[in-house]
């Protein structure tokens, strides 16, 4: 290459003696080959890459401007000088690089005008190439301009005589040529005005900035200023671009994954037809395996299945990303390339600083050279940052979204197989390996890259040595790939267990209030701390092996340097190493420290990214409903029509069998049988939530769906009831009066508008049931499916919905519905009958047809009427009443418009229920330190910071000593002591060994100080996590209703995770980075002491901008943390109700609302990760100044400093800049990353109840009795509310039955809480069998009261941890109370009986039989109070009348409460407790009340239909 440019040039391309001139200079032909061509060859190559990502952009035209006109000028003109200089080098017959450079020039300057136009058509505003392009020309420009400037002023001599000829008009055409070149330059910092763009308030500036302030992140400023100034709000931060946002990255994911996951899933299915093999997903096996029936082959099915290639989601995301990829690839690489650029200006400026003959401006030049490239590396750096930081989070937000849909999509076997916690962890954990794994994947590259240019320069400095050196790496390969297989395992099995405590910690805050109701606060702790311990044992493994490999690779670049150095001096005796060789192999090594560091962490990352793609891919993967079982042609008159149809949960054998069914348009269809005979399961099958095992299916039109145990939002009652559709008033107010809601409404603080808690935890059950009837009604759907809709209402108001909605002349009396009811008094208002038994259809007609015969429906039919019957002899012997039909049904009327108080009120005056999240402002308090440091232990922590300065006083004290090994060799070499050459060697050796010692000290003393931080942090921890399960399970009730589950469930994984993972983290890297700071300055300052002039205004301004940063920093980790939680909760929520969103087809609708909450959190994530940035860039500029300042007090020191010492300064300041910037954003990190503690000590100061236990015990035996009496007795759920319970007086004699009614909002079940103190403001006091409730602990109140909830709640486990979690009880005793519940027959048909796993939420129990679960913990407990609070609405009359001779027999002797819809149920009862507004109206036997005309129970039997409109008792 050089003899060709010497060739072309006529003269010599390069001359070593100039630096000894006068004025140095390059020659000539550098100057118009190299520097030239160097900037258009940049532009040649990059051009490509570059016109092809802007056809990728799409169309967003910009006009033509003057700015566009002034750009095409200025190369116009350019393009006419270029023109004349070949003009005049034809004229005076130059040599051919006369000729060769301006066409070169030519062929350059026109590509731009090209890319310009491009760039305008594409709508790119302003162009970062062509900015480079004429900064590159500029820059090598000035060179050449400094070389016109001396020959013009005679500076310098010329002997080139084609140079001399052209010498006079070449100078003013260059002066113009330069000025062109400037103007480019600026004018190209400008951007361009959009002709077509929609301006959006509030968006981010990025887009409408120029490039400088691009390049320099200056357009973030005013964000940052504010939030210097005050806490930020939501409208300071702008919004960010549409590509950015979840829509566009989850669509490109899509396009790519779902056909390939469509086509697996559809081979797998497949193969189960052909081989009529049944599956289920196992998750103990890999992401295909599947349990199979007793009769069938697993291996056959193995190799089956191992013969379907699985789609690559990593290959998905390449095919997506690659260019993305490949171009911060390249940037990294430019960036990695730059940085080779120290270790040779180093050599320049030690062979400067040795060599007194050389010019100063040579150094200076070599200063310029080096702050140059550093500058370069720091924007280059910063934006490869924040181009991986736009990549990574477009993958986690696409998958977050995508894994989001398929939860929506799961097959019923699929749903069953995975849990919420694991849904949940994939989303808030695994799709956040994401936003670091691009980080890792560069690293693949620029890795080898960085290892592969160190070892090609040190070869340059030590030779063969150097592969010596390497070599020796290599017994770290083999450690290090067993330490990754092994971390691989362990954190599979970490992340497994951690699913599981996240889906308990769901469980747990779900059912929260059944847990306080029986006081298993204690029970479940044991379960969560169990979970947990197992998983910090997986993390103190995982941790452990890390450190270790940690070790070998900080290990690495000191045995790489001593054996190097060992083998240098070995090959040869003169070999020593003089400054020269020992600091630019030792700033070498410390470059090829990093990516030899850097290593495990890739393996790590990757191993990580492995295995949370793999837990993704393999929930992706799952099956799907089968959209294609339903079909929906248009039959004339038959709404739905199901042809030998089965059904089953688990595509095995079928739950409802060989169904023959046809309902009609406008039919009313009633569904009865016995608990768990298929009623629910049928509407399942209909609404495709079970697998079609064989058979057909056809749905004529749209489908809504009322559940059995209603799903409601998190959102006001209007937006429940209008389910994101439109609002048409009219219909609204009807549906309203329709479904008794106005009542309810009325008395609410913002009528409709009033926010209802989680899972609706602020209604009763009626309110819950008709809020979901009334959103049924409002979707205007075809077909309706309602499942026992009227079970939680009052009887009264069960017929007047059934009359105003259901019925033949309701609102719905122009739709099919399909009604499972255990109300029998409707059925003769029904048009068929539907019969089931054991999941098949027993009878169907209508009430006549199916009286007629002596069948099924009679012996139900006949059961039913037994038990009435006996409840009316009872009331007939009241006889009677005498008053009129009028006046019953006028107090009818009054009553039913009377306001009725919620009997849970909204705990708020206003709209709002749910308390915003807290987000805190300010400093981190000391306290949240300290409490995190006490957690480590503070003596530890002590222990630890000293080993660490230790093991930095070791690299201090090596590389001091390099520093002097370096002199004296430098010294024998100038002296050329041949005569001591064995003394020599010994003195290398020794030299060499010490040097050894420190390193390897160094590393010995940080893997103790690492392995004894693990201990630390794992105890924190734990410690941590511990305090915030007590203090949350301590909460009171009120803190439950107003905060979402997501909220709490954030604290338990992201929070937790947080002081296991970041926190620490941080913690290590703050103090490494202070003492590797302190070390490196002091260092310099020894060196050089001039530094310690200019160390003062440089702190000052450091300090300055880290304080003008870190609270923008702090406030907006604060922020996107808070806006995680409603992610979680809105998955959650999803999850619960996901059969009733399938159900109305209101996918999208959910899938809007997910997507809007992850572009919120990302509004607040993307200002985080863009101040950081800001941060990054102006702390390695004030690295850059010191590592300049170092250089040139060296270069000024010359004459008194030493080779050895000036190498030791320039070499340890290199790395300035990055501890600069490393220091700065680990202490806003440990600031951002600490509010994770913050929020999880918030949680610690929670409101709690009184305590569990305390000193003042009631007797082992108490109560004896059951003797209730409330004095005085009120309730409020807020101090700023009206009573719900007002100053109740009456007393409850031992083993009464007293039935408790009243309407909706009576205060019925807020009685309940009362007896259970789970309500914090009343007055008055309980007492039983004389002993005041307030007065002793909740527990012991609690364990000594037996309660059967009106929700059933059943936690995943076995059915022996859901009756025993205290596992107090003998099996037999278990069995004993199982038989009784009426359940001993179906569980011991169970394959595992007792050990039976029931799923979350008990979803494989049908609603009754989870209802009968409750009442056999009631029976193991068996206290002397029972309470049943509408404990039998969701089961058949003949199971509630088994459960009732049960309750009689059982419990004959003890205190029975019941809370009642069903009046027969209770009409036996010893006396009933009406309830009206909170205040107790009535309290008397049965028999007087019924006897009472003007008596509201009077009324509520009529309207139960007990007694007739005559007052005689119906037959």
């Amino acid at each position: 290459m050089e003899k060709y440019l010497i060739s072309v040039c006529g003269s010599e391309l390069w001359n070593p003696r100039a630096v000894y001139d006068e004025n140095p200079d390059f020659t000539f032909c550098f100057q118009y080959t190299l520097l030239v061509w160097i900037p258009c060859l940049f532009l040649w190559c990059a051009a490509p890459f570059w016109v092809f990502t802007l056809n990728k952009r799409g169309p967003n035209k910009i006009k033509i401007s003057y700015l566009y006109i002034f750009k095409l000028f200025l190369c116009t003109c350019l393009l006419f000088i270029e023109l004349i200089n070949i003009y005049n080098a034809w004229k005076e017959s130059a040599t051919s690089v006369f000729f060769l450079t301006p066409i070169i020039k030519l062929a350059t300057f026109s590509l731009v005008a090209s890319i310009n136009h491009l760039e305008r058509k594409g709508g790119r505003r302003n162009s970062s190439l062509s900015f480079v392009f004429w900064l590159l020309m500029t820059l090598t420009s000035c060179i050449t301009l400094r070389s016109k400037l001396l020959f013009h002023f005679s500076y310098a001599t010329f002997t080139d005589l084609n140079k001399l000829k052209l010498a006079d008009h070449d100078l003013s055409l260059f002066y113009v040529h330069f000025g062109l070149i400037l103007t480019n330059l600026v004018i190209t910092a400008f951007s361009e005005k959009v002709l077509y763009r929609v301006v959006i308030s509030k968006n981010t500036p990025e887009l409408n900035t120029s490039l400088l302030s691009k390049l320099t992140f200056w357009w973030i400023n005013p964000l940052i200023n504010i939030g210097f100034k005050r806490d930020f709000t939501r409208e300071d931060l702008f919004e960010i671009d549409d590509r950015e946002l979840s829509e566009a990255s989850t669509r490109k994911l899509e396009k790519i994954w779902n056909p390939l996951a469509r086509e697996y899933i559809k081979q797998i299915r497949k193969l189960e037809d052909n081989k009529n093999l049944n599956f289920t997903d196992n998750q103990e096996h890999d992401e295909t395996t599947q349990k199979l029936n007793p009769n069938t082959n697993f291996d056959e099915l193995e190799v089956k299945i191992k013969n379907f290639n699985e789609p690559s989601l990593g290959l998905c995301m390449l095919r997506i990303y690659f260019l993305k990829f490949v171009g911060i690839i390249a940037i990294k690489c430019g960036h990695d390339l730059l940085n080779f650029a120290k270790p040779i200006l180093l050599d320049k400026l030690i062979t400067f600083v040795k060599d007194k003959d050389q010019k100063v401006i040579v150094g200076i030049f070599y200063i310029f050279l080096l702050s140059l490239s550093s500058l370069s590396q720091t924007l280059i750096m910063q934006h490869y940052y924040h181009s991986i930081f736009l990549l990574g989070n477009r993958m986690k937000i696409g998958l977050m979204t995508v894994i989001y849909k398929k939860s929506l999509r799961l097959s019923p076997s699929a749903r069953k197989s995975t849990t919420v916690g694991e849904m949940t962890n994939l989303i808030t954990t695994n799709t956040y390996t994401f936003e670091s794994c691009v980080y890792h994947l560069i690293g693949i590259v620029s890795t080898p890259l960085q290892i592969f240019i160190s070892t090609w320069m040190l070869y340059k400095f030590l030779g063969y040595a150097t592969f010596f050196g390497l070599a020796s790496m290599l017994i770290f390969l083999p450690l290090n790939a067993f330490f990754a297989k092994k971390s691989k395992k362990i954190r599979r099995e970490k992340y497994k267990i951690q699913d599981s405590r996240i889906k308990m910690m769901n469980e747990i805050l779900s059912g929260i209030r059944v847990i306080k109701f029986y006081g298993w606060e204690v029970s479940f702790e044991k379960i969560v701390k169990k979970l947990r311990t197992n998983e910090l044992a997986n993390l103190i493994k995982a941790a452990l092996l890390s450190t270790l490999s940690g070790f070998t690779w900080s290990c690495a670049p000191f045995v790489v340097a001593a054996v190097s150095f060992l083998v240098y001096i070995l090959i040869d005796p003169n070999n020593n190493l003089d400054p020269n060789t020992a600091f630019v192999s030792l700033t070498l090594f410390n470059m090829l420290r990093f990516p030899l560091n850097f290593l495990p962490y890739i393996i790590q990352g990757l191993v990580q990214l492995n295995v949370s793609m793999t837990r993704i891919r393999k929930f992706l993967l799952k099956d799907e409903i089968k959209s294609e079982d339903i079909s929906h042609n248009d039959l004339d008159d038959i709404a739905v029509q199901v042809d030998s149809a089965s059904f089953s949960w688990h595509k095995n054998e079928p739950i409802l069998k060989n169904l023959n069914l046809n309902v009609y348009k406008r039919e009313l269809v009633a569904i009865i049988g016995k608990v768990g005979s298929g009623k629910s399961s049928l509407l399942s099958g209909l609404l495709n939530e079970m697998h079609l095992i064989n058979g057909k299916l056809n749905l004529n039109g749209s489908t809504a769906y009322v559940s059995q145990q209603a799903w409601i939002q998190n959102a006001s009652i209007k937006k429940n009831i209008l389910f994101n559709l439109s609002c048409n008033e009219e219909f609204y107010e009807k549906i309203l009066e329709a479904c008794c809601l106005l009542p309810d409404l009325e008395i609410l603080p913002s009528g409709d508008n009033t926010e209802i808690g989680e899972k609706g935890i602020n209604l009763s059950g009626g309110q819950k049931q008709r809020i979901s009837l009334a959103r049924a009604i409002y979707s205007n759907a075809d077909i309706f499916m309602l499942d026992d809709p009227l079970s939680a209402v009052d009887s009264h108001v069960g017929k007047q919905i059934f009359n105003k909605v259901i019925g033949p002349a309701g609102l719905l009396k122009d739709k099919t519905r399909l009604f499972v009811t255990n109300s029998l008094n409707y059925l003769n208002q029904c048009d068929r009958i539907i019969m089931f038994e054991n999941g098949s259809i027993v009878e169907i007609g209508t009430f006549n047809d199916l009286q007629t015969k002596n069948g099924k429906f009679i012996e139900f039919l006949k059961s039913f009427n037994d038990i009435k019957e006996a409840s009316q002899d009872f009331i007939k012997s009241f006889g009677p009443s005498a008053e009129k039909k009028e006046s019953l049904e006028t107090k009818e009327v009054t009553r039913d418009d009377k306001l009725k108080k919620e009997d849970k009120v909204v705990s708020k005056i206003g709209e709002k229920l749910i308390e915003k999240e807290k987000i805190q402002s300010g400093n981190v308090k000391i306290s949240v330190v300290l409490e995190y440091l006490k957690a480590c232990r503070l003596w530890l922590s002590a222990i630890f910071i000293i080993m660490y300065i230790l093991s930095v006083g070791c690299d201090m004290a090596s590389s001091f000593w390099l520093s002097d090994w370096s002199n004296k060799a430098d010294q024998e070499k100038s002296n050329a002591l041949n005569a001591t050459i064995s003394r020599d060697e010994t003195t290398k050796f020794f030299r060499l060994g010490i040097y050894a010692s420190l390193g390897f000290s160094k590393s010995f003393i940080s893997l103790l100080a690492n392995m004894l931080f693990v201990g630390m942090y794992i105890k924190a921890s734990k410690s941590l996590h511990e305090k915030l399960l007590q203090s949350v399970l301590k909460g009171n009730l009120r803190f439950f209703e107003t905060t979402p589950i997501g909220r709490i469930v954030n604290r338990f994984t992201k929070d937790i995770e947080a002081t296991e993972d970041s926190i620490p983290y941080s913690i290590k890297s703050l103090i490494e980075c202070s003492l590797s700071l302190l070390s490196t300055v002091t260092i310099i300052s020894t060196s050089t002491p001039l530094f310690l002039v200019a160390l003062l205004p440089i702190s000052i301004f450091y300090i300055f901008v880290q304080r003008y940063f870190v609270p923008s920093n702090r406030q907006l980790k604060r922020m996107q943390a808070a806006t995680k939680s409603p992610i979680f909760s809105h998955f959650s929520e999803c999850q619960a109700g996901v059969s009733t969103i399938r159900a109305y087809n209101a996918q999208n609708r959910c899938i809007k609302i997910m997507q809007e909450n992850i572009d919120e959190h990302l509004v607040h994530y993307y200002c985080n990760t863009v101040s950081n940035r800001w941060l990054a860039l102006r702390l390695e500029i004030i690295g850059n100044v010191i590592t300049i300042l170092a250089a040139f007090f060296a270069i000024t020191s010359r004459s008194s400093l030493s080779a050895g010492v000036a190498g030791l300064s320039i070499s340890i300041s290199l790395s300035i800049s990055s501890n600069l910037n490393w220091f700065v954003r680990t202490v806003s990190e440990f600031e951002a990353n600490i509010t994770s503690v913050e929020r999880i000590i918030e949680y610690f100061q929670i409101k709690h109840e009184p305590e569990w236990t305390t000193e003042n015990k009631p007797e082992k035996n108490w109560p004896q009795n059951g003797n209730i009496i409330f004095n005085n007795y009120s309730v409020k759920y807020r101090e700023e509310l009206d009573w719900v319970l007002n100053k109740l007086n009456f007393s409850i004699f031992p083993g009464e039955k007293i039935g408790i009614v009243g309407r909706t909002g009576a205060g019925k079940s807020s009685l309940t809480l009362g007896l259970f103190r789970m309500v914090d403001f009343y007055s008055g006091d309980i007492v039983i069998d004389e002993v005041d409730i307030e007065k002793i602990g909740l527990h012991d109140l609690r364990h000594k009261l037996t309660i059967i909830p009106q929700e059933s709640v059943i936690f995943s486990g076995t059915i022996r941890m859901n009756l025993d979690p205290f596992e107090i009880y003998s099996d037999e005793e278990l069995w004993k109370a199982l038989e009784l519940a009426h359940l001993k027959d179906y569980i011991q048909g169970l394959d595992k009986q007792l050990d039976h796993e029931c799923s979350e939420d008990g979803s494989n129990l049908s609603v009754g039989q989870k209802q009968l679960v409750c009442l056999a913990r009631a029976l193991l407990r068996k206290n002397k109070i029972l309470i049943l609070d509408e404990a039998t609405a969701s089961v058949d009359h003949n199971t509630d009348e088994l459960i009732q001779q049960t309750i009689r027999t059982q419990f004959s002797d003890c205190t029975v409460l019941t809370i009642a819809h069903r009046l027969n149920t209770i009409m036996d009862y010893s006396r009933i407790l009406v309830l009206d507004n909170g205040r107790v109206v009535e309290f008397d036997s049965p028999k007087n009340l019924i006897s009472n005309p003007n008596s509201l129970f009077h009324s509520m039997a009529y309207h139960a239909g007990l007694i007739n409109k005559n007052f005689e008792i119906k037959k």
